[in-house]
């Protein structure tokens, strides 16, 4: 009894029910009720995901239930935005915020800034400040935005025994790519507050 078949990248097919992906999914209410000729095909080719990002969505559409892991959460963020899945949205975010840790902060964070998920947002945040005196050991540390790292290091909540830690951590963000970045230290240096480096770092570093 299946009306419309969904044509994935890898060629392959899923029969489905119209009815049943309008009810899970505003995408394909629109898609099905807009009059556009996509809407009337009994084939729908999706290409926003790969072909087994897409089968797990449609699995949880059918049956409710969706295994999360590091591996796929990303894909499928993405893909519950495209299907504007809000109910899926929010249970993957509640994954990634359980989830935050070192090796993926600053991948959460910036993902969360994209797909405007809120709570990870300020979860994620607070973890790289409460963990920024360790931010060499903060994966991706290097691929934060130059707004993204004022952002941090202005912040007054800031995890840091002293100014110290925050002027190794600029240059060390610098030298990541130097050519770039050079430009952008006189930016950000008067964030650095100097009067509470220690004397030692004054005189043989800074």
């Amino acid at each position: 009894m299946t009306d419309v078949t969904l044509i994935l990248p890898d060629q392959s097919a899923i029969p489905c029910h119209k009815v049943v992906l309008m009810a899970a999914s505003p995408f394909f209410e629109t898609m099905f009720q807009s009059g556009l000729k996509e809407g009337a095909e009994q084939n729908i080719k999706l290409d926003f995901a790969d072909s087994d990002i897409i089968k797990i969505l449609v699995e949880f559409i059918y049956s409710g239930d969706i295994e999360l892991s590091a591996e796929n959460i990303k894909a499928l963020v993405a893909g519950s935005e495209f299907l504007c899945c809000e109910h899926l949205k929010a249970h993957c975010e509640e994954y990634l915020v359980d989830t935050v840790g070192l090796s993926n902060c600053i991948s959460f964070y910036q993902l969360s800034k994209v797909f405007n998920l809120k709570l990870l947002i300020k979860t994620a945040f607070d973890f790289i400040l409460s963990k920024f005196k360790e931010f060499k050991g903060i994966a991706d540390f290097d691929k934060l935005t130059e707004d993204e790292l004022v952002e941090v290091v202005s912040c007054d909540r800031l995890n840091a025994e002293n100014e110290d830690v925050v002027f190794e951590a600029v240059v060390h963000w610098v030298n990541a790519d130097p050519d770039a970045r050079e430009e952008v230290f006189p930016r950000i240096a008067p964030l650095i507050r100097f009067p509470f480096c220690s004397q030692t770092a004054l005189t043989d570093n800074i």
